[in-house]
Order: structure tokens, then sequence, then C-alpha cells
């Protein structure tokens, strides 16, 4: 059932109606009544009211049509900035774009034929054909990978089944050959028994003459019988002692093959399943790229990189110029420095808007999103997320010794602390990992799994995964004592050389380098840099005279 939309009126004065009509200027509903009302009236007469029924299909669009920043109503566009504003936002943000202001109404004047429209709806129906080939390409991959566990199987099945008949066929085979060791030797020794027992016959049977003879014989018989009996019974016993040489006692034994022995003592696996990966071939297309039918770009050249000079000014505090700690562009353009015991904010055209005071002389800055930052300290064992908007610590997160260079990726901060790596905690502050690195370590820049840093006292960019896994080192004569760096949506570095007075780009995998800039471009001891991947945009400072650059970075 439809949720019930009152009349904003009606209800004002406490009573309860179905609101009718719906107007998207004063977003509120009418019921019949308060409608002629409202349209009686000359200041909203020309308000746009449609049915109660055609709101619900549009009342769950996220659009607000009040300031963010200030709570009042949307009345104004900035052509310059290409935001709708409201009239607090003029004295503040706008004050040099009173060329550029006009009325809200008449900027989105024939918003429903206009070119924007047009593309988001093409951008749309583009996509959604993306997500169809893109399901498509999954459902064929996981039809294949089902086939091939299918293979597998049976693959395992057979092999075993082989495995299983050719043991059966050697323990055949061994079995017959016992058998057949196992007759020869019992033959032998039954023939020697066989022998044993002729002759035992024989002997008793000159034992029973014997005894007859004693008997029953005279004299001469027995005398004449004993020498000839002398003689069988020698002949006997020289038979018995002959046929005993050649008689083997037989210890039958078994030797297991080594092979079948290493199989039970050392294969502990029948096989191993292995996955090897692959880029798919179906890749979510860039919609306006891809109506100019220009293939999307996977890797950039730093050859083709080109700095464009947006703003230089000093940053100064009472006439004195400061000595630049840190910088980073916050989300809504503005740069972010800081300075001894302080973090200092200035707009896009380089002039002061704020001062945010810290806990003492920070060592480094990163932006976590639109509201925070996270700040490290030279002398603390500590760093704090601060909420820009409240002026407030939001969190301190305690570590074993000082804080160097900071970065924020993926819900995660990561931050050099002397004497133990490169620290990677929650945004609770828990340790999750700890990442050995040079022991000189200074600043540091991430993207995804991929963590750069430079080593000032070996004139070393260090590039390595989350593992703690080099990747690559990037030494030059042309860089010395780097120091600031940064990192593009294509995981090139930007980097500047302290005591070299310039700044270098390095492609992802530390092989090729270019010099953007040098020490006719204004570098004096750059030491840090910010680079905003959303609009392309790198902030680059010097540290002793204050000097502050906005680069444009474009890639032909």
């Amino acid at each position: 059932m439809a949720s019930f939309i009152p009349c904003g009126p009606c209800g004002h004065d406490g009573n309860t109606r179905n609101a009718e009509k719906w107007c998207t200027d004063c977003n509120e509903g009418f019921c019949n009544v308060c409608e002629k009302a409202h349209k009686s009236l000359r200041i909203t007469r020309d308000h746009n009211l449609i049915l109660i029924e055609d709101y619900r299909k549009i009342e769950n669009v996220n659009v607000s049509i009040k300031c963010e920043e200030h709570g009042l109503k949307l009345e104004m566009y900035c052509k310059a900035h290409e935001t709708a504003i409201c009239i607090a936002c003029l004295p503040t943000r706008h004050k040099v774009c009173s060329d550029s202001i006009i009325p809200l109404a008449e900027a989105a004047k024939n918003a429903k034929r206009s070119t924007a429209l047009a593309d988001l709806d093409h951008t749309i129906n583009e996509t959604l054909v993306n997500i169809q080939t893109c399901r498509n390409d999954r459902e064929a991959a996981t039809e294949i990978i089902e086939k091939q566990e299918k293979i597998i199987k049976k693959r395992i099945f057979d092999t075993r089944e082989t495995i299983n008949k050719h043991l059966d066929d050697l323990e055949r085979k061994l079995l017959n050959e016992l058998t057949t060791v196992y007759t020869s030797c019992k033959s032998k020794h039954v023939k020697m028994q066989k022998q044993l027992n002729e002759m035992e016959k024989e002997i008793k049977r000159l034992q029973e003459q014997i005894s007859q003879l004693k008997r029953f014989a005279p004299d001469i018989h027995v005398f004449l019988s004993t020498k000839h009996m002398n003689k069988e019974i020698h002949d006997e016993v020289k038979s018995i002692t002959n046929a005993l040489l050649s008689v083997r006692d037989y210890n039958i034994e078994i030797e297991i093959h080594q092979g079948i022995t290493s199989l039970l003592k050392d294969v502990d696996y029948f096989a191993r399943v292995k996955v090897a990966e692959s880029t798919i071939k179906c890749l979510f297309k860039d919609i306006k790229i891809d109506q100019a039918q220009i293939q999307v770009q996977t890797r950039r050249s730093v050859h083709n990189t080109e700095l464009l000079l947006r703003k230089q000014f000093i940053i100064v505090q009472k006439g004195k110029t400061m000595n630049i700690l840190g910088c980073a562009i916050l989300a809504n353009g503005n740069s972010l420095f800081a300075v001894k015991n302080l973090l200092m904010e200035y707009n896009k055209d380089g002039i002061f808007v704020r001062d945010i005071p810290v806990s003492e002389e920070p060592w480094d800055l990163t932006v976590i999103d639109t509201d925070q930052i996270a700040v490290s300290y030279k002398y603390l064992n500590y760093i704090e997320v601060i909420d820009l908007k409240k002026m407030a610590v939001l969190n301190t997160m305690t570590l074993k010794n000082n804080c160097r260079g900071i970065s924020y990726s993926d819900g995660k901060i990561y931050v050099v602390v002397d004497g133990s790596g490169i620290e990677v905690l929650d945004m609770e502050g828990t340790i999750l990992n700890t990442i050995k690195c040079d022991k000189n370590a200074f600043h540091i820049a991430t993207i995804d799994d991929i963590i750069y840093y430079t080593a000032p006292m070996s004139n070393t960019v260090h590039c390595c995964n989350t593992a703690g896994n080099r990747i690559w080192n990037f030494k030059d004569r042309s860089l010395s004592t780097p120091g600031g760096i940064a990192s593009d949506s294509f995981k090139n570095v930007f980097v500047v050389g302290i005591h070299s007075n310039n700044l270098m780009i390095l492609q992802k995998d530390g092989t090729v380098s270019k010099t953007l800039l040098t020490e006719a471009d204004g570098l004096d001891r750059p030491v840090r840099l910010y680079y905003n991947k959303e609009t392309n945009i790198l902030l680059l400072c010097n540290q002793t005279n204050g000097f502050a650059f906005l680069y444009s970075v474009k890639f032909d």
C-alpha cells in the first residue's frame, strides 16, 4: 500500500487531509482546496504542481533542493563552478563569480530536452547493455569452469582406476612369484626329508639284523656279518653326509619397490588443483569513449604527461612566509597545508580561508573523505583523525615511535613509524599489519595493494605490495633526496627531489621516468606534493619559501 502523503497547509493548521497534488517548487503536498489557494497567490501561481500519483513515481529520486553547507534553498547557479548555490554561498565562495551567476530556474530551463539529460539517458542504456554483456560473459565463464570440474573429476577417477588396475596386476604377479619361490624351496626340503626317511629305514633294518644275530647266530656268522654290516653302515653314513652337504636353508623375504615405499611415505597428495587467473575479455566500457569509438587506455605513458600551471601562491601568516611541512587537496578543491602547530586552508584561487589548530608540529597529512583527514606528528607517537567541519579530533591512534609519512586507501591508514616499518591501521586504530621497509623510509603513497615510499638517505624510490614483497626500486642521479610522493589512477608515480629541485614521474613498473618540473619552474627544496585522482590536479609546495603550485595534469 502506498504511503500516506498529507496536505502540508492542512497539517500546519492541525488538520489531516490527503494531498492530491504535489508542488515541486515548495516540495510539499496540497489537497484540492489548498491547491486553489496556492495557485491564487501571485508569488506561487507559477509553481509547478503535479498529480500525487506522478509524484510517487519520483519521490525516491535523491534530489536535494537545499544547500548542504547553509541549509538554505538553492536558488542560483554558478556557471563558472557548474554548481547550484544558495544566497549564503555568494559572499563566501562565489564573490568573484558575479558575471557567472544566473537564476537556477534559468539554468534548468529545457532540462528535459538538454544534451546532458540525453547523454545521461544514453549512458544508462549503454551501461545496462554493458552489464548484460558482462553478465553473459560471466555466465559463460561459469559454464566453462563447470565443464572443467567434470573433466577433472573424470580424470581423477580414471587415473585412480588405472592405478588400481596396475597395482592389481603387480599384486597378481608378485603372488605368482611368491608361490613359485615357495614351491621350489619346499620341494627341496621334502626331497631331503624323503632321503632321510629312506636312510632311517635302512639303518633300522641293520639294527634289527644285529639284534637277531646276537640271539640266534653262531659266533662265526656274527663275526662275518659284523664286518659286512660295518661296511654297509659306513656307506650309509657317507651317503647321508654327502647328501647333507648340498642341503640349503631358505629364508623367504620381500623387498617393496622404492616407488611404492615413496608413494606411501612421500606422496601426500593425489594431485594438485590449480587455478590460473587471467584478465577477462569483457571489459566494462567507458560510455563516452565508446561513443567516439576510441579504445580505453589501460596504461598511460609518462612521456605523454604534461603539466599546466593553474595557480601559484605563497603561504603566509601575519605577513610571515611559512615553512610548509605537508599538503593535500580537499574534496571541495581547496588546498590544505601543514605548518608549525597549524593547518592552513586556501581556496582554488590561492586565497586564505581559515586556520585549523592541531596538537603539535605535523609531519604529514592525508585526506580520508570529504570532512576527515589524518595527521602524523613529528615528535609524537600518535596520529590523529580530524573532522574539518567540526574542527575536532575524532580519534587518536597511538604507535610505538615517531610517525612520518601517512596515506589513506580503501578504509585503511598507512603510516611510516620510526624503527618499526609501515603500520597498517583500521579506522578504529587497530594495527592490522606491520610491513617491513627501508629503515630510512619517509614519505608514502598507496593505491589498491601497492605501496610507494621514498628513502631520501639512499636517494631511492621503493615499490612493494601490502605483503611487503619488493616490486621495484628506482634510483637515478637526476633525483637527489626524494621527498613527497603520489600516484595517479594508472599507478604512475610522481616524486619530488628535495635537493635536485625537480619533479619526476615514473612509469608504473619503475623502468621509465620523465622530469616534469625543475628549478627553472620555481622549485626550491620541494618537499611535499599531493595528487587528486578525480580532478587530475597536482599540488606541489616548496619547504622554505612558502610557494605552492597547482597544476593540471594532462595525458595526451
